[in-house]
């Protein structure tokens, strides 16, 4: 069907002109007019109260303008709570299926110190958006606030559910609201792994060393290697001195089938995992020493550690190699290893040390590593290990140290390899 229109007359003309022209204009001025509002109550640009109250006189009826003008009157510091309230009541009734007029007027229920009132309205609000974790998280803490702790605790595991960064704080607020309940804080953290092992770090920081131990256990071993977590609760526990807790844990993760040893790693054939380094071979370069693997060179096995000194003056070593272990307060203890050297020139060779962690004092050390060229030979030293901590364990670094008699001596030049450490208790 085709509709046709006849315009005879001039006024017939005019009239059709002015009516096409009065719905452009008011075609042009809804746009204009949500244009405005939309870039008025976008919350991603700035804007304050005064920005908002003639847009707001002019458009009474847009639930998003009041909502902001509600949300803005908030912060200013000389805000008018009773206007707020009036703009985010206009706000819920003129649109009263978007839950987020209700969290505005829960806000400004919570300024006015009318925590219940808040409540409710946050509770709307989740009826309307049941899966929004924001409203769950905001209703979690005002119940918290009210110390509806019960409460509080399910709103929180579901608020925290697509947020893990949250849960540190919420950790926080739950262990101070509980009065350091385990359960209160297990009960907010979901089964994802890195939710799992920022429990367990947390635990640690509360010196609850066994219960963080459990919750780490029970995480995935793979999901353990991967999440920056582990690494965070093994330092940590290694940090408040409690090195059994942290071998355990370490030992947990790292070549799980493998035979152990009270020096991990003696025969340096397999490679240190990255970020898990806590109990095996630590290696630092320095000015002095080059600290390498060497797959062409052993006494036993296929490689061995190899160092190579850089020709410095007055050269020192303090921590380029070293490894902690756990020992039993009181033992005496017999530390042995193999060294071989090339072209190695040196005023006095660097020695075998075992040192306390907690005090760093020298608890035994080997006779200097001889200079010139010389096949594989074997060194040694003994020692007492020291009193448990505060936190009742002992352990000892064994490293390589050369420390100067004087303020300035020789070059020490060359290459120094060591291999097949072993540690067992002295007769």
């Amino acid at each position: 069907m085709v509709l046709r229109f006849h315009f005879n007359s001039i006024l017939s003309r005019l009239a059709f002109a002015a009516g096409v022209i009065l719905v452009a204009g008011s075609m042009a001025f809804v746009i204009v007019v949500r244009y405005a509002i939309g870039t008025l109550t976008d919350y991603r640009i700035a804007v304050d109260r005064s920005t908002l109250l003639v847009p707001a006189w002019y458009f009474p009826g847009s639930p998003r303008l009041n909502a902001r003008l509600a949300d803005a009157e908030l912060f200013e510091s000389d805000r008018d709570l009773q206007l707020a309230e009036h703009h985010a009541k206009a706000a819920v009734e003129l649109s009263p299926y978007d839950f987020h007029n209700y969290l505005t007027l829960a806000l400004v229920k919570e300024a006015e110190g009318d925590r219940f009132a808040a409540q409710q309205q946050l509770e709307l609000a989740r009826s309307l958006a049941p899966h929004d974790a924001s409203v769950r998280w905001r209703l979690a803490n005002v119940l918290l606030r009210q110390g509806k702790l019960a409460e509080a605790l399910p709103e929180f595991r579901l608020g925290l559910a697509s947020n893990v960064l949250y849960l540190r704080g919420a950790l926080d607020l739950v262990w101070r609201a509980s009065r350091g309940n385990v359960e209160a804080v297990k009960s907010i953290t979901s089964e994802d792994s890195r939710a799992q092992l920022t429990l367990a770090e947390f635990l640690v920081r509360q010196s609850r060393f066994s219960d963080a131990a459990s919750v780490f256990a029970l995480v995935d071993r793979a999901d353990r290697m991967a999440a920056p977590e582990s690494t965070a609760v093994v330092n940590s526990l290694i940090t408040a001195g409690r090195y059994d807790v942290a071998r355990q844990l370490w030992r947990s993760m790292v070549r799980e089938n493998e035979k152990d040893a009270v020096i991990w790693n003696g025969g340096f054939d397999s490679d240190v995992q990255k970020n898990f380094a806590q109990f095996d071979w630590a290696f630092a370069r320095s000015e002095y020493a080059r600290p390498s693997i060497d797959s062409g060179v052993s006494h036993g096995g296929t490689r061995s550690l190899k160092v190579e000194f850089l020709g410095r003056d007055t050269t020192t070593l303090d921590g380029e190699v070293k490894q902690m272990v756990l020992v039993s307060p009181g033992v005496r203890y017999r530390i042995e290893c193999w060294v071989k050297t090339a072209s190695f020139v040196t005023p006095e060779g660097p020695k075998l040390v075992a040192a306390d962690v907690t005090t760093g004092a020298w608890l035994g050390l080997s006779e200097p590593i001889s200079e010139r060229t010389s096949d594989w030979h074997r060194i040694q030293l003994e020692f007492i290990a020291p009193q448990a901590n505060a936190a009742g364990a002992c352990a000892v670094y064994v490293s390589l140290k050369r420390k100067p008699r004087f303020s300035y001596d020789d070059p020490t030049k060359g290459t120094i390899w060591l291999d097949d450490f072993s540690m067992s208790e002295a007769r």
